[in-house]
């Protein structure tokens, strides 16, 4: 079963919340990340400190999928929390340090996520991806469906919209508008 983006704001503040009062300390940064950037989770758990102290854009030399290099702005949301989060750390520590050493594994990080989303009691499938998900179905209600394409990198724009959860939203849509 795929999972899908949040569906709402409502949804999103309430992860936040949650994952805000959460004892380990990783996994609000992470949301926070994943939520503003787009990034797969593989390309979240190596980022550094000195990823994102005194810069303006996130640079990824290489995408784990793709292998494209993605220069990210850096916006508001992420300096807040890597301020809040990191002002103690050393430029070269991982964001999200794991305790045998180095950084989480993705497998970690899914399973820590996926968990407390299980908690918030969703009606629909939410995972790791739904973060990313989540990036390009606000692009697409803000900017349109081309931006969210070239955000998310998606060949088309159809691709695009079923990633998000948007294409059979639309075909319903019109479907129950007719009325004919």
């Amino acid at each position: 079963m795929m999972v899908e983006a949040f569906r709402s704001k409502k949804d999103i503040e309430k992860v936040k919340r949650r994952l805000k009062k959460h004892k380990d300390k990783r996994l609000y940064p992470m949301f926070i990340i994943g939520l503003n950037t787009g990034l797969r989770i593989a390309d979240i758990v190596p980022l550094k400190v000195s990823d994102f102290r005194g810069k303006r854009y996130l640079v990824i030399k290489e995408e784990g999928k793709t292998g494209k290099k993605k220069n990210i702005a850096i916006n508001e949301a992420i300096k807040e929390v890597i301020e809040e989060y990191y002002r103690e750390s050393k430029k070269d520590e991982y964001l999200f340090k794991s305790q045998k050493g180095g950084h989480i594994v993705e497998n970690t990080a899914y399973r820590l996520l996926k968990s407390e989303f299980k908690k918030c009691r969703f009606k629909y499938n939410t995972g790791t991806h739904s973060m990313r998900k989540s990036h390009g179905k606000e692009i697409n209600e803000i900017y349109g469906i081309e931006m969210a394409q070239t955000v998310l990198g998606h060949d088309n724009q159809r691709d695009t919209l079923r990633y998000i959860g948007m294409e059979k939203e639309m075909v319903d849509k019109a479907i129950l508008s007719l009325n004919i």
